[in-house]
Parts: C-alpha cells; sequence; structure tokens
C-alpha cells in the first residue's frame, strides 16, 4: 500500500477532550510507536500507561502497520489517522503545552487558603540580600579520604518561602516536572501564572533530587519571578473570582 505521507497519527484524549499522547506509525521504519505528551497530568499519565501498554500488544500480535493503526483509531475514537511529514512532527505535537494544561495547574492553587498566601506573601518580604546569597557546605575530605559531596545552605527565611509554596496548593502532581525541561525566565523577565506553578513544583520537589535547584532559581531570576507571579495571580482572582 502506497502512503501519502510517511508517518500517520492517531490522538488518544481523555473524557474531557485533553490529548495525551499519540499512536502513530513510521511506514518507512515499519514501526508502531507510542508517543506520550509530557504535559499530562495524573489522569493523563495513567491512561497514557494504558495506551502504551495497548500499542505495545499491537506490535506483539504482528499486525500490519496500517490495520493496527485503523483498530487503534477506532478505539481512541478521535477520527482517521492523520499524515504528518516525518516523526518530528509527532515529536513537537508531543511536547505542545496547551490551555487546558494551564488551566488544569491553575485549578492546583488553594485561593481559599487566606492564611497560606499571607505566610508566603510576608514570608517573600522578609527576605534579604542575605538569604539570597546561599553559602555551599562540604568538599571537605573527611577521616577515610573521601569527599564530601557539596550542598547548599539555605537560611531559614529562604526556605520558609519554598515551604509555603505548598501550602497554596502551587506544589502538585499534576505538573510531571521530571518529564519537562527546567523552567526559564523568559526574557522580559515575568512568567505567567502557569508556568509560575511549574517552577513552584520543579523548585520544591525537584530540590531533593537535584541539590542547588532553588540557588540556580534565586540567582537567575526565576525564584523571584515565580512568588510575584502567583502573588499577583491570587490578587487578581481575590478581585475576579472567576479567574
Amino acid at each position: 500500500m502506497q502512503h501519502q505521507h510517511p508517518v500517520q497519527y492517531v490522538a488518544v484524549e481523555t473524557p474531557d477532550g485533553d490529548v495525551v499522547g499519540y499512536v502513530w506509525a513510521d511506514y518507512a521504519a515499519g514501526t508502531l510507536e507510542w508517543s506520550r505528551r509530557a504535559a499530562t497530568g495524573v489522569d493523563g499519565y495513567r491512561l497514557g500507561e494504558t495506551w502504551a501498554a495497548k500499542v505495545a500488544e499491537a506490535r506483539e500480535r504482528g499486525i500490519p502497520l496500517a490495520g493496527a493503526l485503523t483498530q487503534l483509531a477506532r478505539d481512541a475514537g478521535t477520527g482517521p489517522p492523520v499524515g504528518v511529514r516525518g516523526p518530528e512532527a509527532v515529536d513537537e505535537l508531543a511536547r505542545a503545552v496547551t490551555e487546558a494544561d494551564d488551566r488544569r495547574l491553575l485549578a492546583q492553587l488553594d485561593h481559599d487558603d487566606v492564611e497560606a498566601w499571607q505566610e508566603l506573601a510576608d514570608a517573600y518580604a522578609a527576605l534579604t540580600d542575605d538569604d539570597r546569597a546561599v553559602r555551599w557546605g562540604g568538599g571537605e575530605k573527611n577521616a577515610n579520604g573521601a569527599t564530601q559531596w557539596p550542598y547548599p545552605v539555605y537560611s531559614k527565611p529562604l526556605w520558609r518561602v519554598v515551604k509555603a509554596l505548598w501550602g497554596i496548593g502551587a506544589v502538585t502532581p499534576e505538573y510531571r516536572w521530571s518529564s519537562a525541561p527546567p523552567p526559564a525566565v523568559p526574557p522580559h523577565g515575568r512568567l505567567r501564572p502557569a508556568d509560575a506553578v511549574r517552577a513552584a513544583t520543579f523548585l520544591a520537589v525537584g530540590e531533593r533530587v537535584n541539590e542547588g535547584s532553588v540557588d540556580e532559581a534565586v540567582q537567575s531570576g526565576l525564584f523571584d519571578a515565580m512568588v510575584v507571579a502567583l502573588l499577583d495571580r491570587h490578587a487578581a482572582h481575590a478581585a475576579h473570582p472567576a479567574l
């Protein structure tokens, strides 16, 4: 069978219509693949696991590519396969972040917990330049001759801000930080509210895995941009609760 496009894909959606990934066939390579969207949340991740197994099963059964993709398209219920120029086009789709992704993250913010938001505001206002100048410990050799791994020594006021992020709901499993690139401050210096949630989750949870993440964020300006964006979002929500 001749195909107009070397690659065809089918989108897989949650019942709410959020795309969690793509089943795709590369006819030139003769492979059937599954690409999960990195921006999906908890439910999307679970559905993606189911579909990864479904695609693997189809490969093991040895069904011809066109027939396998057509059957999986029926299972997905999102329409017939779509042709694209190559695998890189599917990769681009899988990396996309949608408005639905942003809304899901913003919905995690607990605007009703006034005390938690006040704690974040107070903790941030109390920070000094000394708090932002993070010291590093370690690097010394112990009695066995081994060198201790360096580690950041955060001040209590700085870590108070990080802890306050949990209280407002800005640290959420709905952002799968390990599957996404580290957040960065845009050229204009302001973060979108949803990106501030992404940054909060990355810093609060990622620090446990990659020590020094908070220090890097402080030095790059990401830390301040994140807190300001969150507080601005809360102020906007207070003025217009429908936001």
